[in-house]
């Protein structure tokens, strides 16, 4: 099959023995006639089988490799004339060839935890509908980095069953030529938690492909955070190996811009993951099977806790974690789903291993269903929707899935006393505060539970705010850019 990149390599190889037919007259007639004569060959041999034998296009092959041989056999005049025909019928080729040879995209898509596979997921449906591509999914291995040991980590067995899977193993990049890669993880050798297998580093990708796509695995949240530190994505060197950043939303595009990434480089697409969120949610609220137990009929409170909350909170963050648990036990038909980040534990070990005989006691006694914490659910499945979907509201830090929850419209809360209306791109006023001295968290935790819930108003529409494509569209919306600006850059190459 000729996809994109070998359709563009033919017609530049055409062009280059157009340029060669010029030099024909020099006293390296021989030697010159001979790569033309290679470059016909190639052509006409990386046809054979693509194309219908009757295409006259092999026989305009044939007859430039024919005028070619009574040239250096010097049967032919050489005359100024004939050149000009010859450099015509070639000419000719690349247009037949242009038109013969179907836009066909070989896309990888190359995720490396199956918990991320979220921000590329609506991409490569997208991607497997349309007839023109051949979409492949290759998760790659990575490495748990922890301060004694490095573990290699592969979670291509864990993915849907209904996302075939290409072991990374078995697929070839140099045979493979991707017209495009989209990747969720761009940090290569810079994240110090999980890095993955330095033969997918962004460097040695960049070697197959002419378009290499970076779609964050997160979603940039809506919090002026001190000194852009969620940004600090862009200031990383790798971002050169890219060709096209997709982010979700104009405030993101300003932050990269200011850290020297080209505005042409950026893409404001929106994120799959709200995508994700969306199409979840859409038909309201709904508790899985597993959790039906000790959640079904209750209002339901869904706390976070990111991947660098415990590092960051070594005195009172278990004190937090368990006023919100307190609720399911002290208010009636309340309950809590606990999520912790998936790389809470390797973090916790990471940077405060003393927190760690506490943080495992913890979640033992959730899952073993202790007295101390009844309607607490502990979720650690590969999936964050279910969790979020179950929920009436949400507890956490300002972060990427507080981003993705405010599609839901449902309440949000956050861990602080206040914010002014600097620290947000969105309205402070359209959430609630857990330490708010008028208004703290056990109050606003009963009120919900009891049906009020004075701030919905402020919370229409409030994703669309700030970002993009927040009506499950952006995967579609991504995917169709990406194809037409790949295109584009392929033929604007050749002429």
């Amino acid at each position: 099959m000729i996809f994109l990149k070998k359709k563009r390599r033919l017609l530049d190889l055409l062009k280059t023995t157009v340029q060669m037919i010029d030099l024909v007259k020099s006293k390296n007639q021989s030697e010159v006639i001979n790569n033309c004569q290679e470059a016909v060959e190639t052509i006409a041999d990386s046809l054979e089988g693509e194309l219908a034998e009757s295409e006259t296009v092999f026989n305009d092959l044939q007859t430039m490799y024919d005028l070619l041989t009574l040239i250096d056999q010097q049967q032919v005049d050489l005359t100024s004339e004939l050149i000009f025909k010859m450099k015509q019928l070639l000419v000719l080729i690349v247009d037949k060839l242009d038109k013969l040879i179907p836009v066909k995209l070989n896309i990888a898509f190359m995720p490396y935890k199956v918990t991320m596979w979220d921000s590329l997921a609506s991409i490569y449906e997208a991607a497997k509908q349309d007839p023109d591509c051949i979409a492949k999914v290759i998760p790659i291995p990575y490495y748990e980095i922890a301060a004694d040991k490095t573990t290699p980590v592969y979670e291509g067995d864990l993915f849907p069953n209904d996302i075939p899977i290409v072991p990374y193993d078995e697929y070839d990049l140099v045979k493979e030529e991707p017209d495009i890669i989209f990747i969720h993880n761009a940090y290569d050798q810079y994240n110090s938690f999980t890095q993955v297998d330095e033969r997918f580093f962004t460097a040695n990708l960049k070697k197959y492909t002419d378009m290499l796509i970076y779609v964050p695995y997160h979603i940039t949240g809506f919090g002026k955070l001190k000194g852009n530190d969620q940004y600090i994505t862009y200031a990383i060197p790798t971002m050169e190996n890219i060709d096209k950043i997709v982010v979700a939303g104009q405030f993101v595009k300003n932050a990269a811009v200011k850290y020297g990434i080209p505005k042409e480089k950026i893409l404001v697409l929106g994120s799959p993951k709200m995508d994700a969120v969306y199409q979840a949610t859409k038909n309201g609220k709904r508790i899985p099977s597993k959790w039906q137990k000790k959640l079904k009929g209750k209002f339901v409170f869904a706390l976070d806790t990111n991947c660098m909350y415990w590092a960051n909170h070594q005195f009172n963050g278990f004190a937090y974690v368990e006023q919100v648990f307190d609720v399911a036990r002290m208010i009636p038909n309340c309950a809590v789903i606990w999520r912790p980040h998936p790389l809470s534990r390797i973090s916790i070990a990471h940077y405060v291993p003393q927190m760690l005989k506490q943080y495992d006691g913890l979640l033992e006694k959730i899952k073993n269903n202790s007295n101390k914490y009844p309607n607490v659910v502990l979720d650690e499945g590969p999936e964050y929707l279910s969790f979020l979907n179950a929920s009436d509201a949400y507890v956490s830090e300002a972060n990427s899935i507080s981003a993705l929850y405010t599609s839901t419209e449902r309440p949000i809360i956050f861990p602080y006393d206040k914010l002014a209306d600097d620290t947000l791109w969105l309205p402070e006023s359209s959430f609630y505060y857990f330490y708010d001295p008028n208004y703290p968290w056990y109050k606003i935790a009963k009120n919900l539970v009891n049906g009020k819930d004075p701030k919905k108003k402020l919370r229409h529409n409030l994703a669309s705010q700030i970002y993009s494509y927040t009506d499950g569209t952006s995967g579609k919306t991504i995917y169709q850019e990406i194809k037409k600006e790949t295109i584009l850059k392929t033929t604007g190459e050749f002429k």
